[in-house]
Parts: structure tokens; C-alpha cells; sequence
């Protein structure tokens, strides 16, 4: 039988050792420690050797083992076995040799601090503030930990062996410094314990593709830390890639092509990941489902859809991306060969409401993972076939695991102006919730809804017609989707301009119905928008824009308590849930709002620069349109805009005349001239 002598110890030497052994060379794997020889797979044709040797044990081994090939799969930075293995090799007879380089990343290192030494490193890093996330090993730690200055502000990552976590002790490290798991880390668990360290500093080697330097290095850009590189020693003359050696090593040992040899093992494990949409339940999925369940090695799915599958695949009850990601880091750690599969099952289906779109989001990128989504039938779909309508003519909208503050504004907007929207619930709180809605539209609007409720769908399947107050009384539990239907559906105005004696007002100063219309026209609202109305008065600009979409939020600052009183109740007049009173003083009533995108000020009660100032600090992008009545609010206006460098602003003065009847005649009545200034901030 061949034999072979690989010094190892890393990603590329384990899948070197295991290639070989699987197409029936000996190998005999050398590794520094333990550590190295847990993470091997077992094969008869591996004898791994413990413990470190210098040049003249080398020779003795060769001498001993005999071997047909030698190679060198060691880390980047391991220059002093290097040096040993060329001087064993000197002192043996000649045997074919091989030095294995692990293959440089394709990294941008123009925002990274690189150094050549780690000692020039130190002294930079004592130039620095902040927690140092360190994740060079621990051979470099001693350096590190001279300066006791420098070690306090220490986090370091090691793989969690004895003799790393006896250097981490005997440099003087405690418990809350040390961070000891194996990787490769994605770039989500890079960021995950960048966060939770509170690092400012980032210490790795340039230690190749392997090492997972990519996704630290993109993790610490994410997360807004600086990156200090080691830079890799220089390579050895004539070394190889992975790939190159074992090609020469198959022409060596008469390896045939034919053999089966694990070409995906140069790359690194592949997790072979479905994300699935498990429809209504089992009875529902589809075939292509169903035979990626069977072949799974591991399936994650909510309780009631594991009970339901009969497989050999080890499950989990986890549907939450937050559970489920640590399974999979962990695993795809373990795996160092052999490739595996996961199903993760969603219900109904993957793209419709679903919480597959935030895992794929964090799987996609993953290079150990391959992802494939595969759709599941939705319960709106298996509705309206039940029901014989058609969902191209609907809105569709979901209350399940959406907060509240999204949906119900928006099915609120919807049951108003639609003829039918299906609607995804989380169950009987959710349909009351909605029957409530839709009874005190009824009793506002005159409009007459008819509801169409599916339970369980394809399990313990219940179908009933229902008015909006048996919805609102609603005591069936389980899984339900409603389908609601509009008799009479109101014309919605789109474009602003409600008349003045719409509103309920007092002596509250209110924007006229002209000025508001041209001033929510020169705003520019988008679709999303955060849109603050400081000095709101009767809250008409508030009202007005809540009505234009109920993707808006809008936040009416005022803080006269008769005044505040009359908004709310001209918010409820409207049946918005998306305009939210705040009472206070601008600026420092905007302290824990949002930050805006639109800004309308109606009044600002000499504070007008404050208030700019204080809205420029939370974004750097507002919309702002204001109203002043006043040459002295015009004049102090002027001067912020040249303070601020605004140079788009845009300035009208606006008179308005109103024809009011006079006996037999109408007579125009002039209101006060306003100015309307719109620029962006």
C-alpha cells in the first residue's frame, strides 16, 4: 500500500489526509495537538501522531515510515515547522515533496490597517481606545499581553482546546476575555460577537480563504470596526493549491480518474440547505417537498408539522432564524467531509408572508451553504379555490407575526376602498380584533361586509360565512384566513384638499384648505414616510396626510392641551391609526421619535432654528415645508436657509381669496397671505 506523511493541522491538511484515505493510500497525519487530531474524521487508513517535532524526529519518522510522498499542509504562519521540515528533508533521502499554500482571499484591504509584524502591531494598538476583538490565536497571545494596558482591553477568539485555553490562563486572561469555539464563522456570527463585545479594533492574520478572513473582514465593515491585519509571511518557492498537489498525487499513487474522490472537500463543506413551504400541512406539500424530506439528514419545522412526517432526519422544533442558525453554524463546523442536507420547513408558502425571506437573507451569501427555496401552497390560494374566486382582483394583506401598527392601519385602509381582500390571521384574537374594525366602519360608512373564514385548512377544515359581528365575537381557535367582501366600497379622494368644515375646530389656528393642499403637494410624501407636523394646531395637515397612505407615519407635535384635545379628535373622525399625537415642546418632543424623512412646521414657536438643527442631526435627507405668516418669521428664515447653505429652496407667497355670499352677491374675501417654503434639509 502508498503511504504518505502530511503535516497537518488545518482546514486544507484534514481534507488532504481524508481524500487520500478514501482512495486507499495510507496516511500517516501528523498534528501539534489534540485539538487537531478531535476534528479528523475516522478512517482505518489514518494514523494520526501527536505532538510537536523538530527537524531530527522528522528524519527519524521518514526513516521509520518510509514514506512514498511527503507534504506540507501546515497554517500560513507556521514558519518555524516550515523551517523544520526542510531541515528533516535535508537529513533524509530524497522523497517527493510537496508544500500545499493555502489560496489567498480575494479581500479589499484599503480600509484595514496591515502590518508586517505582530509587534508592530502592538504599538500601534497602543495608540488606540477601545475593546480589541483579537482572533489571531493563541501562540501570538503572550505578545499581546505585555502591556497590561493593552491586555484588559482584550476579547480573544480560540478554538477551544486544553493547551489554547492554558495560554489564555497563563497570560493572565479572565473568563469574560475568552471566546473559545471553532470556527469557520459566517459573517452574521462574526457580527453577532462584534456587537456583543462592544469592539473597536478587530485584530486577524492574512491567513487565506480557509480561515474565513472574508467574513470577518466584511463583518467588521458592517458592524463599523477597524481592521488590523498581520500580514501572511512570504511563501516558499514552488508551493501548490490544494487542488494542483492532489492532482500530482494521483499521477504519484496510480489514483484512476474513475475513483470517486471527494473534489468538493478542495472548496470546504457544503450544507446542502432547502428552505420549504410546507402548505396547509402534510397533505398539502408538494412532490418535490416531500422527496427532500425523505433524503434530509436534519429537519427544522414548528412542533405541529414535525409530528406529522415519518423520516429518518434528526429533528428540530425551531422555525425562528434566530434558533435555527446556531444549529447550522455548529454543524457545518462538525462536518469537515462529507456533505450534508437540512430541510427547513415554512408553512404555507416560502414567498408569501413567510419567514423563510429573513433566513434565505442570511444563508444566501454563506459560502458552506447551498440554498434552495422550493414554494409550498398558500392557505389564501386554497381559499379562494375553496370559495371559487379569483385573488388577481384582491389585496392581500397579513396579521400573522406583523405588528399591529403596520397591519391595521393598512387593513383599515383596505376595508374602506376594496371590494375583497384575503386576509392571513394568527388565530380568533386577531379575526375580533378585525370584526371590530369592520363593524364600526359598517355603523361610520354604511358599508355592509360579508366574511368568508377558513380554519385549518387541509387538516380539521372548517369554512363558514359571517357577519362582521359574529367575526368580532368571534371564540373558534386555530389557524384561520379570511376572506372579506365589500358591498359598497367608498371612492377614495387621492389627492389632498378636504374643506375647512370637515375638520372639527375651534379658535385653534388651522392651515387653510388651499395652503394645506399646495404645502402636502410641495412635501413630496413617499410611500414609507415619517412625516412630523410640529406645531399641528386642529391637526388638519396631520389628517390630510394620514389619509394618503397607511404605509405613512405621521407624528402631530403640540403642545397647547385644548389644541391637543381637538387632533385626537379629528384623528378619530378619520378612523387613523396611523397619526399619533405627541404632546410637548419641539425640539425635545422629537427626542424618541423616528427620524423623519418629511417635515411639515405649521408653527414654531420661535424656535424655529432649533428645530432645524435638532431634525438635521437625526437625518440627513428631510423634506421640510414651512408656513409664515409673518415678515419677521420670512426674515429669520432667510438667514437659517444661508446658515444651512440650503441653496433648492423654493419660496411662495400665497394669497388667497374665498367668495362668500352677500345677499343676492358674492363677495371675494381675502385671508392672509402665507408664505409656503419648501427646500430639502
Amino acid at each position: 500500500m502508498k503511504k504518505a506523511v502530511i503535516f497537518g493541522g488545518t482546514t486544507e491538511g484534514r481534507q488532504l489526509a481524508q481524500a487520500l484515505a478514501e482512495a486507499g493510500v495510507r496516511v500517516v497525519y501528523c498534528v501539534a495537538t489534540e485539538y487537531g487530531k478531535e476534528t479528523l474524521i475516522d478512517n482505518t487508513n489514518i494514523d494520526t501522531r501527536v505532538g510537536r517535532l523538530n527537524s531530527h524526529e522528522m528524519a527519524k519518522l521518514f526513516m521509520t515510515e518510509a514514506p512514498d510522498a511527503v507534504v506540507d499542509v501546515t497554517h500560513p504562519f507556521a514558519e518555524v515547522v516550515k523551517k523544520e521540515i526542510d531541515n528533516a528533508l535535508f537529513l533524509y533521502d530524497s522523497v517527493p515533496f510537496f508544500r500545499v499554500s493555502r489560496q489567498k482571499a480575494e479581500i479589499d484591504y484599503s480600509d484595514c490597517k496591515v502590518f508586517e509584524n505582530v509587534n508592530d502591531c502592538v504599538k500601534a494598538l497602543e495608540r488606540t481606545s477601545g475593546t480589541i476583538f483579537l482572533t489571531t490565536g493563541s501562540k501570538l497571545l503572550p505578545v499581546f499581553c505585555q502591556n497590561p494596558r493593552l491586555k484588559e482591553r482584550l476579547i480573544v477568539r480560540v478554538i477551544p482546546s486544553v493547551e489554547s485555553l492554558k495560554i489564555c490562563g497563563e497570560n493572565g486572561l479572565t473568563g469574560k476575555q475568552i471566546i473559545a469555539m471553532q470556527g469557520p464563522f459566517s459573517t452574521a456570527m462574526n457580527r453577532v460577537q462584534l456587537r456583543d463585545s462592544k469592539a473597536a479594533i478587530m485584530v486577524l492574520k492574512d491567513s487565506g480563504e480557509a480561515s474565513g478572513e472574508v467574513e470577518r473582514i466584511n463583518a467588521a465593515k458592517l458592524e463599523g470596526v477597524e481592521c488590523f491585519v498581520l500580514r501572511r509571511p512570504d511563501a516558499y518557492k514552488d508551493t501548490l493549491s490544494l487542488p494542483q498537489a492532489m492532482e500530482k498525487l494521483k499521477v504519484l499513487f496510480n489514483i484512476e480518474d474513475e475513483t470517486e474522490f471527494p473534489r468538493e472537500s478542495f472548496r470546504g463543506f457544503k450544507y446542502e440547505i432547502t428552505i420549504a413551504g410546507f402548505g396547509m400541512g402534510f397533505g398539502s406539500i408538494t412532490s418535490e417537498v416531500s422527496k427532500k424530506i425523505e433524503e434530509a439528514d436534519i429537519i427544522f419545522g414548528a412542533p405541529r408539522m414535525l409530528a406529522a412526517l415519518n423520516c429518518k432526519a434528526k429533528k428540530y422544533p425551531y422555525y425562528l432564524a434566530k434558533d435555527i442558525m446556531p444549529v447550522l453554524e455548529e454543524m457545518a463546523a462538525e462536518r469537515i467531509y462529507k456533505n450534508q442536507s437540512a430541510v427547513i420547513l415554512f408553512s404555507g408558502d416560502t414567498s408569501f408572508y413567510s419567514g423563510a425571506k429573513k433566513l434565505v437573507e442570511q444563508l444566501k451569501n454563506d459560502n458552506r451553504f447551498k440554498v434552495t427555496v422550493l414554494p409550498g401552497i398558500s392557505s389564501v390560494s386554497a381559499l379562494a379555490a375553496k370559495c371559487f374566486e379569483s385573488t388577481d382582483d384582491a389585496v392581500i394583506i397579513s396579521t400573522h407575526g406583523v405588528n399591529k401598527d403596520i397591519w391595521y392601519p393598512r387593513l383599515l385602509e383596505f376595508a374602506k376602498y376594496e371590494s375583497k381582500i384575503f386576509v392571513l390571521t394568527s388565530g380568533a384574537k386577531d379575526v375580533r380584533e378585525i370584526g371590530e374594525m369592520l363593524l364600526s366602519l359598517e355603523e361610520k360608512y354604511d358599508i355592509k361586509y360579508e366574511i368568508l373564514a377558513g380554519f385549518n385548512l387541509y387538516m380539521d377544515e372548517r369554512l363558514m360565512t359571517i357577519s362582521a359581528t359574529k367575526c368580532a365575537q368571534l371564540g373558534e381557535e386555530g389557524l384561520c384566513t379570511l376572506l372579506i367582501k365589500n358591498k359598497k366600497p367608498l371612492l377614495k379622494t387621492i389627492t389632498p384638499g378636504l374643506k375647512d368644515d370637515l375638520f372639527l375646530r375651534n379658535k385653534t389656528p388651522m392651515s387653510k384648505e388651499e395652503i394645506r393642499a399646495l404645502s402636502i403637494c410641495k412635501l413630496g410624501v413617499t410611500k414609507n414616510a415619517i412625516i412630523y407636523d410640529i406645531g399641528s394646531g386642529s391637526g388638519s395637515v396631520s389628517v390630510e396626510l394620514g389619509i394618503l397612505s397607511p404605509t405613512v407615519s405621521v407624528y402631530a407635535i403640540e403642545f397647547k392641551e385644548e389644541a391637543c384635545q381637538l387632533i385626537q379628535e379629528n384623528i378619530e373622525k378619520y378612523s387613523l391609526k396611523n397619526v399619533h399625537l405627541i404632546e410637548g415642546v419641539a425640539p425635545e418632543a422629537l427626542e424618541d421619535l423616528p427620524a423623519p424623512t418629511h417635515v411639515f412646521v405649521g408653527g414654531s414657536g420661535g424656535r424655529l432654528e432649533e428645530i432645524l438643527k435638532a431634525i438635521k442631526l437625526r437625518n440627513t435627507s428631510t423634506r421640510v415645508v414651512v408656513n409664515a405668516v409673518t415678515i419677521e418669521t420670512i426674515a429669520e428664515l432667510n438667514r437659517i436657509l444661508k446658515d444651512f447653505e440650503i441653496t433648492d429652496a423654493d419660496t411662495s407667497l400665497v394669497s388667497i381669496s374665498k367668495a362668500k355670499s352677500v345677499g343676492e352677491y358674492n363677495i371675494l374675501q381675502a385671508q392672509n397671505p402665507v408664505y409656503v417654503v419648501s427646500f430639502n434639509l
